[in-house]
């Protein structure tokens, strides 16, 4: 049986070459897609909606205690 860092590198140069032969708005359409796709999965659970969003702000959130107000 093969190495799997072998496998895994074949797949990545296919990868990569069927995205090289993409034009620039193929691979924006293709993001733009998938974009779609995995909002409408995050969407059908309402918990893990909640999550995201939840550590989302979280990480965007200015910390008070960092803020030199006199």
């Amino acid at each position: 049986m093969e190495d799997i860092a072998e496998e895994l590198a074949r797949r990545d140069r296919f990868l990569r070459n069927r995205r090289m032969q993409m034009t620039p708005e193929q691979r924006m359409e293709q993001m733009w897609r998938m974009q779609a796709q995995a909002w409408a999965i995050l969407k059908k659970s309402p918990k893990g909606y909640a999550h995201f969003m939840a550590r989302n702000f979280k990480a965007r959130a200015i910390d008070d205690s960092s803020t030199n107000v006199t």
